[in-house]
């Protein structure tokens, strides 16, 4: 194993090309130019984005010349990790933040994007689309008249329901959104989103990411490097190493009025049927349809007690019963309530944690966050865990933040459920 493959602290990286090709197939390796490189991933994102900051001294504006067709070759590694490096092909779109440093260099910003984005900008379709809502989405990535032309993997949970609905020249992405509101898995859960991570392109729901195994463990402490047998000095173990949070923010701890108000707790929906004449008024309440999906954690957001009305949040739709042969109605009445809960729900908990950087952190994983209670420490604790913030969370996005010297992660991570059941008495 040479020295390039093996990890000596939590937060190696290598930075093995980073290249810029034109579309006249001019290319320029940059990797010594650079200063650092941030990229971005997000749930409720369809493409990964980032940046490069490059430290200029070679006058590339004019050598290539930069003019936004460009693109970035990059290939980076964790070492001693097999699955989830970067080596792949980017877009970049814009520059930004152009400065002078001297007479004979510049320091600039480069960003970049997924290259199935451009496809998206540049494509509008007009077409009609029927069939099982998770084959369209597979139509839509891949077909290359109406779709994305994507070659990287992709991830199609499999969806309950069929729908048809006309493409009014929209792009893939909002074709795709559109079927993703209407979609329902195998539970009856209508909490579809599509998203792009490291392994590739993700149509799934909240409910398949809560079912996914716990992929690694992040604690908040005081710990103290192993110990030698022979010795008083400490040795590094850089697999505990990987667990500990640097840093940790809790933006909001809980918000009532927001709660209430996007529709978590419930809900009334008021639908009318425009061909059967029908009208229909709907409640939709969390805390009774809770132990009927997947969840984080075992207990919901708030207990019996909670003060909210169905009418706190209301909607009115249409419903078009037989707008379209054979398919019903294809409006999403029948998943509207339950959607808006799930993703108010997930919005509802977030904690930002800082950690040692691995390339394999990526959003949609399932991860394990454990806080200890802020509070006197007694010889009889225990276990003084943080119940509240504890627990099963979804990396919802990631930035990537790496220079020569360091890897490091900022995570956005979410739940929408507890580890203590609020409805316990003391």
């Amino acid at each position: 194993m040479n020295s390039s493959e093996q990890i000596s602290k939590a937060g190696d990286i290598n930075i093995e090309l980073v290249q810029i090709t034109t579309a006249q197939k001019f290319y320029q390796n940059i990797t010594n130019q650079v200063i650092g490189i941030q990229i971005f991933e997000d749930i409720f994102s369809p493409f990964i984005t980032g940046t490069l900051e490059i430290r200029d001294s070679l006058d590339l504006m004019n050598v290539f010349p930069f003019n936004g067709e460009e693109f970035l070759e990059l290939k980076l590694s964790t070492p001693s990790l097999q699955k989830g490096n970067i080596d792949g092909r980017f877009y970049i779109y814009k520059m930004a933040n152009r400065t002078m440093v001297g007479n004979r260099s510049t320091i600039y910003t480069l960003h970049f994007i997924s290259t199935e984005a451009i496809v998206d900008i540049n494509k509008k379709i007009s077409k009609s689309f029927s069939g099982k809502c998770s084959e369209i989405v597979k139509r839509l990535l891949q077909d290359v008249d109406v779709g994305l032309q994507v070659t990287k993997e992709i991830f199609v949970e499999e969806t309950n329901n069929s729908t048809k609905f006309i493409s009014n020249f929209w792009s893939p992405i909002k074709s795709i959104n559109n079927v993703s509101e209407t979609s329902v898995n195998k539970n009856g859960s209508g909490s579809y989103l599509f998203f792009e991570n490291r392994y590739g392109f993700n149509f799934v729901s909240l409910e398949s990411l809560y079912n996914g195994k716990i992929f690694q463990q992040f604690l908040y402490d005081n710990y103290i490097r192993d110990n030698q047998s022979y010795g008083t000095s400490t040795v590094k173990n850089v697999t505990e190493d990987y667990k500990r949070i640097r840093s940790i923010t809790i933006p909001t701890a809980y918000d009532y009025v927001e709660r209430a108000r996007s529709g978590m707790f419930g809900s009334r929906l008021f639908t009318y049927d425009i061909t059967t004449k029908k009208y229909n008024n709907i409640n939709y309440d969390m805390l009774e349809s809770f132990e009927s999906y997947n969840h984080l954690n075992k207990y919901p957001l708030a207990s019996n007690k909670s003060i909210y009305r169905h009418n706190s949040f209301i909607m009115s739709m249409s419903k078009y019963t037989g707008n379209f042969n054979d398919y019903g109605d294809v409006t999403n009445a029948a998943v509207i309530q339950n959607r808006v809960s799930s993703f108010a729900q997930i919005d509802a908990n977030k904690v930002e944690i800082v950690v040692p950087g691995r390339l394999d952190y990526t959003v949609g994983l399932r991860i394990e966050l454990k806080l200890y209670k802020v509070e006197p420490a007694t010889k009889e604790d225990t276990e003084n865990q943080d119940e509240m913030f504890s627990g099963a969370y979804i990396i919802a996005a990631v930035n990537h933040y790496i220079n020569r010297n360091i890897h490091e992660c900022t995570m956005e991570i979410v739940k929408e459920s507890l580890l203590i059941d609020l409805n316990r008495s003391k």
